[in-house]
């Protein structure tokens, strides 16, 4: 199973606890555990899940990992993250979320689509921007593939679950 994974935590040039995203494969949140520390950046003690998306399917596809590289044409699997301003909150908000494209133009425009209606301001050029597009293609070892069909969806959870020292 996918997991896409918001740690948080201290880095020692940050003032405030800093965040990142990392995908993850295993059967269950817990397995994910040994990947996730692997991919964190800051300091080991008290890293910590904020939040955690399992995706068996975005849109019409369904998440499929297999040790082989999909065709070059195949649409691919992005993470978006989308940034603006809510009014009257100090700090940039953010959006996240998953879009199937064939390109990283296409999965940027999917994404704009889908900007907070209540943004009051961009942080660029007085449009709404796509911060981040990321193709997920090769996770845990794994590539990802998109098949079309009937899947699950998208199951997220808000937690705070610090991850123990060492492997889990």
């Amino acid at each position: 199973m996918l997991f896409v994974v918001m740690l948080g935590g201290k880095h020692p040039r940050a003032r405030i606890e800093v965040h990142d995203v990392v995908f993850a494969v295993a059967d269950d949140l817990q397995g994910t555990y040994g990947q996730l520390r692997e991919g964190w950046f800051g300091h080991p003690a008290g890293v910590h899940i904020d939040s955690w998306m399992r995706v068996d399917g975005v849109e019409g596809w369904k998440v499929e990992l297999s040790p082989m590289a999909p065709a070059a044409d195949s649409p691919r699997l992005y993470f978006i993250n989308l940034g603006g301003y809510e009014t009257s909150v100090f700090g940039e908000a953010h959006h996240y979320l998953l879009v199937v494209a064939r390109n990283r133009k296409e999965a940027a425009a999917k994404g704009k689509r889908q900007m907070p209606a209540h943004w009051s301001q961009s942080h660029t050029d007085a449009l709404m921007d796509v911060d981040d597009c990321l193709p997920i293609d090769l996770v845990g070892g794994r590539y990802i593939h998109l098949v079309e069909g009937e899947h699950s969806g998208i199951i997220q959870g808000n937690d705070y679950i610090v991850l123990p020292q060492g492997h889990a």
